[in-house]
């Protein structure tokens, strides 16, 4: 394991990469899903306990004794017990807690070794706590935030940390709506970046060891999974993030660089130079390895990938069968259904490139199955935006302007694109035929680094859905499909695919976003949070964020 991350202690993080850590998941009235990082093999306790029943927070101030004495915790503390056998999945376990009681806050915390010693390892500097959400139909809110990058490479070639205010101003905003109506997170995917900076792409790295050894390609997946985990272990470890996962259920999907930008969207040809030397392994002829060594090494990576997103980010989702990774769940009149836009997403496919055949009709299936007596309101999260950019700039992947951009791979993995035109138009033909029956519909997405409300209509049916995009919570700088978003789609007209659309907002530096759902009211409103600061008039203080939104829309979904 020549490699391996796994005791390299140079890679050039500049915060503290993550050690243990928990995640609140799928959460309904009754239950939870909570995953653990423990950092070791182990036997384990869960320990959870009404937050009411610690008013006083004697018990939360006592688990800061070491050692700790289990056998003294008060009758209303539930041990769930659980054994970390090994480094299998990089010391990760979900615990699914049910029999819980609806809209109560409870407090956890991990027990556990620690060097021999018996203490509590999470739940000891703050209270974790998460709620349950009501049995009964009420008004909800939710956030939705993706793309965090918060890395810069330094003119002196070092990494720097940008843009993390965001976390905070977020955990803010957060707690503030918790005393309300707060239930849940969505990530909307690039919840890490395998290759956002050079001083930590382990694409970069991949291209700079890799070789042919004796008659060994090197390197091996095991080494390709310790890479996958330093990424998580190093953009999941800043404090503010951990707060945020730790405190409300969040939902994850991936998009592109959970595995490389542009997954999915790059064409690969049986003759000539494509994008495997072009892109993917610009150092082939150096290295002196052939195309069928290469693909054998992106296999490799991929089949590491998946496994590592499964570790950390879709372990905590609701369940699905064994390699599907789109997923839908319900609270009372809401519907959600996350698609999943990379693990079938192939260019190089005759059709259906995006979703797939089965998924597509997995979904179609489910969305026909709504019964919009009951279920009022559909948010539909697809990572990249169903309708943004103006099909002209879409389709111009094969033009030099847009080589030498370099952008030909995000212009393939727009949905607008003209090799998705069949995948697009039955998309939105289902949710407008959901929208015609009576469902309040919402598509959210992220990846392209600008936020941007679209109101569209099918003037046949007068059906209307909404396209919200939020992106991204942090990043270093903007991409260029955001500066071609603002600068070539204009405030309405039609798309190729007939349908009338309207921008409403459009906001081009880091954000994230909250929506609420009033059933009583019939009422949808989206709200935009930005990077703002405020001054002191008399610049005796340091400036403090603006923890207020900078944009609020009541969504009309009458024709």
């Amino acid at each position: 394991m020549e490699h391996s991350f796994v005791y390299k202690n140079d890679r050039p993080w500049p915060n503290p990469r993550l050690k243990r850590a928990a995640i609140v998941g799928h959460t309904t009235a009754d239950s939870t899903r909570l995953w653990f990082r423990t950092a070791a093999p182990g036997d384990y306790e869960l320990l959870l306990y009404p937050a009411r029943a610690d008013s006083d927070d004697s018990l939360f101030a006592g688990f800061r004794n070491v050692p700790y004495d289990t056998d003294a915790l008060p009758v209303y503390v539930r041990r769930i017990p659980f054994t970390v056998t090994d480094y299998a999945q990089d010391s990760t376990h979900v615990v699914d807690v049910d029999g819980l009681a609806p809209l109560t806050e409870y407090r956890y915390a991990l027990y556990g070794p620690d060097g021999g010693i018996g203490r509590v390892l999470l739940g000891q500097d703050r209270p974790y706590r998460f709620r349950t959400l009501p049995a009964e139909e009420a008004a909800l809110s939710f956030a939705f935030y993706s793309c965090h990058m918060p890395y810069k490479h330094s003119i002196f070639g070092g990494t720097n940390v940008v843009n993390m205010a965001m976390w905070s101003c977020f955990n803010d905003v957060m707690r503030r709506h918790y005393a309300e109506d707060l239930r849940f997170v969505i990530g909307g995917g690039d919840q890490v970046y395998v290759d956002g900076v050079k001083t930590l792409d382990i694409w970069r790295y991949l291209n700079k060891v890799m070789a042919r050894t004796d008659g060994e390609l090197r390197p091996s997946r095991d080494e390709m999974v310790s890479w996958f985990r330093d990424i998580y272990r190093g953009y999941w470890g800043f404090p503010a993030l951990r707060e945020a996962f730790s405190s409300y259920p969040t939902y994850m999907i991936w998009d592109d660089h959970e595995l490389k930008d542009g997954w999915g969207s790059d064409r690969f040809r049986r003759r000539g130079r494509d994008d495997l030397d072009r892109k993917i392994f610009p150092a082939r002829r150096k290295k002196g390895l052939s195309r069928s060594d290469c693909r054998e090494l992106l296999r490799r990576m991929e089949s590491a990938g998946k496994q590592v997103y499964r570790e950390y980010q879709h372990a905590h989702n609701p369940p699905t069968p064994e390699g599907r990774y789109d997923y839908s769940f319900l609270h009372a009149s809401s519907a959600f259904y996350m698609l999943d836009g990379r693990g079938y997403r192939d260019v190089n496919r005759r059709s259906r490139r995006i979703l797939g055949q089965a998924q597509l009709r997995r979904f179609t299936e489910w969305l026909e199955a709504l019964d919009p007596a009951r279920t009022r309101y559909l948010f539909v999260v697809s990572a990249v935006p169903v309708l943004h950019m103006k099909p002209v700039f879409v389709n111009s992947d094969d033009t030099t302007a847009a080589e030498l951009a370099e952008i030909d791979d995000d212009l393939r993995d727009a949905w607008e694109h003209s090799l998705h035109d069949s995948e697009r138009r039955a998309l939105l033909a289902a949710l407008f035929a959901a929208a015609a029956r009576g469902l309040r519909v919402c598509i959210l997405s992220g990846d392209v680094h600008t936020s941007a409300v679209f109101r569209m209509t099918d003037e046949d049916s007068g059906a209307v859905l909404y396209q919200l995009t939020s992106s991204a919570i942090t990043y270093n700088k903007p991409r260029l499909l955001g500066w071609l978003l603002g600068n070539t789609v204009p405030d309405a007209g039609r798309s190729d695919d007939g349908y009338r659309f309207e921008r409403l907002a459009l906001y081009t530096d880091s954000n994230f976003s909250l929506l609420r759902v009033d059933p009583a009211a019939d009422r949808v409103v989206f709200q935009l949070y930005g990077q703002q600061q405020v001054g002191h008039p008399e610049g005796t203080r340091e400036d403090r964020p603006v923890t207020h939104s900078i944009a609020r829309l009541e969504l009309d979904f009458d024709g």
